[in-house]
């Protein structure tokens, strides 16, 4: 049972993040169309929901205190599951998006990987200025433009956070691990690795191995490179690097082909943000967990829920 003001919170979610109608939200929650209408427009006039929110705020506080005991992280931040699973990614993303403008804070720098949950976060980023903040990539681009390019996400973080903006002027995955080694010895990449190597807080979505993931739709990967590294063992990638089931790295290519930091680097910045869920996403966030590569998970309740089981 709920109470009015977890009541009132959810229903300024269901409205104002994920975008259903009030009428949809009172025959889901039970609720008279009137209480809702008050519900949504006490979440605007206190400021509590809105396009940016206020992460102090807890949905699912006992959920996230379980994971951070089965899990040692820092930070959880899990937030309601929406009635359309595909709107997961929206939801997490918001969220995450909330979560950075709350952490990062000013002078700091903030290191993006990519993908449809970061794309997403976008929605949830609080705008500021003359904060000194810097925005880094840790992995390169793609040739082809769209929203869901981790060149165009840094860019549109820097925007909005009114940050400087270095970009890793590489291909995401080198044709071969010798041409990626060529690749992080260039002088303009191997001065963004480091900047991104001593970021502070670091923010990346969770890639599974489904027919959808995004490497694959994209072009980055082969079903013949897919099919490998499931055989390989690996359940997803995290950070751009590919973990089996009990966190460590599989010995394949594409990790070695991929233009980054590295694993002990990655391990050296202090907050590591992993955002994403939906049920396809729960093996791999499991494995994220186990690797310790995680140090914040932002996520969905049916997801959170399916970690602790």
């Amino acid at each position: 049972m709920r109470s009015d003001r977890e009541q009132m919170l959810w229903v300024g979610w269901l409205h104002l993040v994920e975008g259903v109608t009030q009428d949809a939200i009172a025959q889901r929650l039970g609720l008279t169309r009137a209480k809702v209408n008050r519900h949504v427009a006490a979440c605007r006039e206190k400021g509590l929901i809105q396009v940016s929110i206020d992460t102090d705020l807890r949905f699912c506080f006992e959920v996230e205190s379980a994971l951070l005991r089965r899990h040692g992280l820092q930070a959880a931040y899990v937030v309601p599951s929406p009635e359309d699973p595909a709107l997961t990614a929206r939801v997490v993303g918001t969220a995450a998006g909330a979560y950075v403008s709350r952490h990062l804070e000013p002078g700091q720098t903030l290191a993006l990987g990519w993908g449809r949950t970061l794309d997403a976060s976008l929605r949830g980023l609080e705008p500021r200025s003359g904060s000194g903040n810097v925005v880094v990539g840790l992995m390169g681009g793609l040739a082809q433009a769209g929203s869901i390019n981790p060149y165009d996400i840094a860019a549109r973080y820097a925007r909005g956070l009114d940050a400087a903006c270095y970009y890793l002027i590489a291909p995401i995955l080198a044709d071969t691990a010798e041409a990626a080694e060529v690749f992080r010895g260039m002088r303009i990449v191997r001065q963004v690795l480091d900047r991104a190597a001593a970021a502070d807080l670091a923010l990346v979505g969770a890639g599974d191995l489904g027919a959808d993931t995004i490497e694959l739709a994209s072009g980055l990967l082969t079903a013949e490179d897919q099919a490998r590294l499931r055989r390989a063992g690996a359940v997803g990638n995290v950070f751009g690097l590919y973990i089996a089931a009990d966190g460590r790295l599989v010995a394949d290519e594409v990790n070695a082909r991929r233009v980054h930091i590295g694993e002990a680097a990655i391990r050296r910045i202090p907050g590591r943000i992993v955002a994403a869920g939906g049920l396809g996403k729960v093996e791999v966030l499991r494995a994220a967990l186990a690797s310790g590569l995680c140090t914040t998970l932002v996520t969905d309740l049916e997801t959170a829920r399916r970690l602790l089981d």
